[in-house]
């Protein structure tokens, strides 16, 4: 070595290197330019070390000379310092490396509610607070890297049908936001405003861990509107998105997993031409029912680097120069007949249509060097004029997406509280955003998750693991032990149905959950019990049917595949004895004398429930066996320190069916599924989607 003082600093700038490329994977976009600056000046330093030790050698000689050759040892150092004080306080070194905290710092939890009030945000609407009313129905494609250079200059031949649309719609300019420059991350920032920073711990791996979510997305509006939704994608496995799409209570997902074989399908799963199709098959279904609907369709096959070819595209779209330029006409195309359909269908009189770009086209951009403005783009056929300007955010989706559907909700968005530049704001509050979002999706009130069950896709179809709680939720309502949520929860799938049994003042069996709980709902304010001609005179909410003994036995008298679960009700005997069909009939039992009652009664299942398991070590589960249980009702708070006693009772084949599942904030049916359902049956489910 020349320069003790230069192997030194040059080490130092490497471990500094090192650490920063580290940070800055999965952010690239906030930091590009100063990486190739940093390389520039790291070239120009070397450079100039090397040709400078001529300089050196010349400049020792002269003050060896002299006799003040300590001169030329304090210079080198000198220069090291300065150059080093130059770096950091000239330019904007301190300021970027700020921004770059977040990624270091480590994910710790905090209530998400105090994280809110931090940063001035209380006012913010969690997704169990939302209130909204159902407006338009929408249909949202985002079109993978179909950025606005493909709309002009010398490739706007390509895109014939987008450019129509351009100038029949609503167009603006949409500026592509840090955070939400790739698929899922641009999917996180339309469902939720919110540009996806997650810390050292990388966006897609937060998305296949994700569960729950305290941050509000369009979907939780869209689900309390009662709206069915749907999301359409090639393979919804990649990047956490399936995950993802539960978090925010997606309805139904629609990838290669759940979908007949083509042939035809990619790396990425199902191709655009038969992600379209599919989509005009779920439109036809959505035609005949009555409820508004959300049809989400994420495109892949114009994916970077060139494009996913369809030969089968060859048919509508002539030869192109490249493989990604024929599919850019081929989505295009594909775009085009899909408005058609919607026109032709009458889809476009209540429908609200959003096109855009789920990012900019990834990796050599030198190909638009001779074609007009690179930048992303909304396209809509809601009629908003509310948007300032001509020029909108990729965080400014879901505010817009809501109020051209003219869905009326609290919600606010990340976007209501910014005032200036948005992009400047975002790379300026990266902290706040970062922990926002890992105390949002990282909830820590969730119990720890290891691992989403390799049966799920099983589970989720077998009628036999869910019975529906209280009659199943209706409307939006639980605990309503109506004939309406017997009709609606028997149409979903379900086939077991648990109603709560009580009686009248005169001792008549009725469903309802618990006399205070009934008075509650039908907005009765006199004493209870209330006669059983009372009860039946009286909506549940003003709308539901109430049901007695003759309402249940003719009920499952006319559905003979349906099997009643009872709760409340402790006298087997004397309940067996009055409804329509011991075989069909499963009850929770409360201590061991009704147990064996109910066996002893002959009815389909005498259930031990929480109280009586409780008592129940490893070594009595053979001889419940023999005795003939069939089934445990227990807590889901019991399934966590109780695994290998569960696996006791499923060696036996005891089927443990698990209630509880919504009384904790945030753990419902698809966590239980998802996480718990390895160690039990089924669960008592107030919804569920079979398909």
């Amino acid at each position: 070595m020349r320069s003790n003082d230069f192997s030194v600093f040059y080490t130092f700038i490497y471990w500094i290197s090192i650490a920063n490329l580290r940070g800055v994977e999965g952010m690239l976009q906030l930091f590009v330019v100063q990486m190739i600056i940093g390389f520039v000046v790291f070239v120009i330093l070397t450079a100039v070390y090397y040709y400078s030790y001529n300089l050196f050698y010349k400049l020792n000689l002269f003050f060896k000379s002299t006799g003040k050759q300590s001169i030329i040892k304090a210079i080198r150092p000198f220069s090291i310092v300065l150059l080093v004080l130059v770096i950091i306080f000239e330019g904007s070194f301190i300021r970027d490396t700020k921004s770059l905290i977040p990624i270091f710092a480590s994910n710790s939890t905090s209530d998400f509610n105090d994280i809110l009030k931090k940063y001035n945000m209380s006012d913010y609407v969690t997704p169990d607070k939302i209130r909204c009313s159902a407006g338009s129905n929408i249909i949202i494609v985002s079109m993978e890297s179909l950025e606005r250079a493909f709309l002009e200059g010398e490739y706007s031949y390509l895109t014939p049908n987008i450019n129509s649309l351009k100038k029949k719609w609503n167009y603006f300019d949409m500026n592509q936001n840090s955070g939400s420059s790739w698929t899922s991350g641009s999917l996180y920032t339309y469902m939720t405003g919110f540009p996806a920073f997650f810390g050292t711990t990388s966006a897609n791996d937060i998305f296949q861990s994700a569960y729950y979510s305290d941050i509000s997305s369009i979907s939780h509006v869209l689900k309390k509107a009662n709206y069915e939704t749907i999301y359409l994608n090639g393979n919804t496995d990649h990047s956490g998105v399936k995950e993802m799409l539960n978090a925010f209570k997606i309805d139904k997902i629609i990838d290669t997993r759940n979908t007949k074989k083509t042939g035809y399908e990619s790396g990425y799963g199902i191709r655009d031409k038969d992600l379209f199709g599919l989509a005009k098959k779920e439109l036809g279904k959505l035609k005949s029912s009555n409820k508004p609907f959300a049809l989400f369709i994420s495109t892949t096959d114009t994916h970077f680097p060139n494009g996913i070819y369809d030969k089968r595209m060859e048919a509508v779209i002539s030869k192109k120069d490249s493989d990604l330029e024929f599919m850019v006409a081929a989505l295009d195309y594909l775009v085009g007949d899909f408005i058609q359909f919607l026109q032709n269908n009458d889809f476009l009189e209540n429908t609200v249509i959003y096109l855009f770009p789920d990012h900019l086209k990834m990796g050599d951009s030198s190909m638009f060097n001779n074609s007009g403005k690179r930048g992303l783009y909304l396209l809509t056929n809601s009629k908003m004029t509310q948007v300032s300007g001509n020029t909108i955010s990729q965080i400014d989706l879901p505010k817009i997406i809501l109020e051209g559907a003219n869905i009326n909700h609290n919600l606010k968005f990340l976007t209501n509280y910014i005032k200036g530049n948005k992009e400047e704001y975002i790379k300026k509050n990266i902290i706040p955003i970062t922990e926002i979002n890992t105390n949002g999706i990282l909830n820590p009130r969730i119990e720890p998750i290891n691992y989403v069950s390799k049966n799920y896709s099983s589970y989720k179809k077998d009628t036999s693991r869910y019975i529906a709680h209280a009659g199943g939720k209706v409307d939006g309502h639980i605990y309503t032990n109506s004939l309406e949520a017997l009709d609606l929860n028997y149409k979903k799938g379900f086939r077991l149905f648990e109603l709560d049994i009580i009686k009248t003042s005169e001792g008549e069996y009725v469903a309802a959950h618990d006399w205070e709980h009934w008075a509650k709902i039908t907005g009765y304010t006199g004493e209870i019990p209330v006669s059983l001609n009372r009860f039946l005179r009286q909506k549940l909410y003003g709308k539901f049917t109430p049901i007695d003994m003759k309402a249940i036995n003719k009920w499952f008298g006319e559905h003979k595949d349906a099997i009643l679960v009872t709760d409340k009700i402790n006298n087997p005997v004397d309940f067996s004895e009055k409804f329509i069909d011991k075989n069909r009939l499963m009850m929770e039992l409360f201590d061991e004398k009704s147990v064996d009652a109910g066996l002893k009664a002959g009815i389909l299942s005498s259930m031990p429930s929480q109280r009586v398991v409780d008592k129940i070590s490893k070594n009595d589960v053979k001889k419940m066996a023999q005795m003939g249980i069939k089934n445990i009702a227990i807590s889901r708070n019991f399934i966590a320190n109780n695994k290998e006693i569960l696996q006791e009772f499923k060696k036996y084949n005891i089927k443990s069916f698990a209630y509880h599942i919504n009384s904790k904030p945030n753990i419902d049916e698809y966590y239980v599924v998802n996480y718990e359902m390895d160690y039990i049956w089924g669960i008592y489910a107030d919804e569920w989607n079979f398909e």
